[in-house]
């Protein structure tokens, strides 16, 4: 049995020098009303490693299936890149989640998201990235991702020049 989505029940970005909230995005298109979406806004042309803290409060029955982190993103942007470096780890109940090992997930960074006017048009648009996490889920246990939003990471810059909205959830597919 898949499943998810878990959401983070807790979201830091205190540690991001400004560059990162906790915020929403409504795309220019919005004819319906009912675009509006909450997540984590990070500012145009990143300047700096910007780290996002997501706390996930695992369930009692972990669903079968691999865990993937699911981000999905929004820009009002015709190109650009976005670099997210992923980390994970949990902690069980009586330890210290300070203290937990966070591993960093593969990829140089994970998550390398590109904006484009043209077929396929991204503008505007819900975008989607997967990544398998490392770290095997355990129950009641609290789940840590570390989103760090960098202006550079394995050769690969950031060079969206607008401003972008993230979530993230757990699944398992």
């Amino acid at each position: 049995m898949a499943g998810g989505a878990i959401l983070p029940s807790s979201i830091y970005v205190g540690g991001a020098g400004g560059n990162l909230a906790v915020s929403y995005y409504i795309p220019t298109a919005n004819t319906n009303n009912a675009g509006a979406i909450e997540g984590i806004a990070a500012v145009a042309s990143m300047p700096a490693p910007s780290p996002a803290v997501l706390q996930f409060n695992l369930p009692v029955l972990i669903p079968s299936g691999i865990c993937k982190l699911r981000a999905l993103a929004w820009a009002n942007a015709a190109s650009g890149l976005a670099v997210v470096e992923i980390s994970d780890g949990q902690t069980g109940p009586g330890s210290n989640i300070g203290a937990a090992t966070l591993t960093v997930e593969p990829g140089t960074p994970a998550i390398q998201q590109a904006w484009a006017g043209s077929a396929p048009a991204t503008t505007d648009t819900m975008v989607e990235n997967k990544i398998v996490m490392s770290t095997l889920p355990t129950s009641n246990f609290m789940y840590t991702v570390l989103a760090n939003f960098t202006n550079s990471s394995g050769g690969h810059s950031w060079t969206l020049a607008q401003a972008s909205l993230w979530q993230f959830s757990l699944i398992w597919e």
